[in-house]
């Protein structure tokens, strides 16, 4: 069995692959490009991706393949329908990212809430010495305690990160399809109304493309503090920056992007440089622990489908 790695670079240089080494050939490539899919996975029986595309055209032109590992939890850049047509297996790995986003998610918002980098600077920049005072305490910075926290999206990770919220003091407001008994659940409007902390960890799909818009940022309080860490487009990017440079919003973090790496035209290089923005480069999934769990994951994955089972398939 050819198991192939298509783009090995974002994984990180000290995940262990050794796990998939043990079940056959294992080729690796730090890259694929759109161009070089077919080529790269022509002999391959099992391939593991992360961002790279299978397309219905990728998947028309290698018969030899029989099944997409998909490192991630998230799987819209695989063409399920294609796939089915074409009898090549999808596995995912729920769950294994939860630990690592949710410390992500809960660093981004504190930091964001207590002007924890400010406050950096400003003894960094030898400003606090100078300053001749003992303190300072502008800006001024408020308890989680008493806030309301609205999730959007209620799994593995949303519920995580709500535990860690609720046990800061903060009220849940969550906007899930199905309500949750032991917690407020709201449509989306009105969790962006009255939260004044507001975490994304829903899946892009056609109802979340979009999600927040420019009505919604309209609804939201000139306090909020707005955290992505679902996928970049759930967000109308355009409309958060100009959310952000208008003040409309008090603070914005985010770890996903419409196109990663983002480029000199998109919306948030207009913002990046900011006090109340944190930008960081979709690295929440990827604690080591995590990676490590995710490979034997798709360890398990691969040989379940080799003995007839479905683990983790999604297609």
């Amino acid at each position: 069995m050819k198991i192939t790695v298509l783009d090995k670079a974002s994984l990180g240089e000290d995940t262990p692959f050794a796990p998939l080494a043990a079940l056959g050939e294992l080729i690796t490539y730090d890259a694929t490009s759109k161009e070089e899919a077919i080529k790269h996975i022509a002999d391959s029986d099992v391939i593991v991706i992360n961002k790279v595309k299978i397309t219905d055209e990728v998947l028309s032109r290698v018969p030899r393949l029989k099944l997409i590992c998909v490192f991630a939890t998230g799987y819209d850049n695989v063409d399920l329908d294609a796939a089915r047509r074409y009898g090549v297996g999808v596995c995912n790995v729920p769950a294994y990212s939860t630990s690592s986003v949710t410390l992500f998610t809960l660093s981004t918002v504190l930091a964001l809430v207590s002007h924890l980098t400010e406050y950096r600077e400003f003894v960094k920049s030898g400003s606090y010495t100078a300053a001749g005072l003992p303190n300072r305490l502008t800006p001024v910075f408020h308890e989680v305690d008493g806030m309301k926290w609205g999730i959007v999206g209620y799994g593995n990770i949303g519920m995580a990160v709500g535990e860690v919220a609720r046990a800061m003091g903060a009220e849940l407001l969550v906007c899930k399809r199905a309500p949750t008994e032991g917690v407020r659940c709201v449509d989306i409007d009105t969790l962006c109304r009255e939260a004044d902390i507001i975490t994304l960890h829903c899946p892009l799909n056609s109802e979340t493309r979009g999600l927040i818009n420019r009505e919604r940022l309209s609804l939201m309080k000139p306090t909020a503090v707005l955290v992505n860490e679902a996928r970049g487009a759930v967000l109308d990017e355009n409309a958060v920056a100009e959310a952000v440079l208008n003040k409309q919003i008090a603070a914005f973090g985010c770890d996903v992007y419409s196109t990663e790496p983002f480029g000199e035209p998109h919306p948030y290089t207009k913002i990046m440089h900011l006090n109340n923005v944190i930008l960081t480069p979709h690295a929440a999934w990827a604690a080591y622990e995590a990676r490590v769990r995710c490979v034997n994951t798709i360890k398990e994955n691969i040989t379940s489908y080799v003995n007839g089972g479905k683990l983790n398939r999604i297609d």
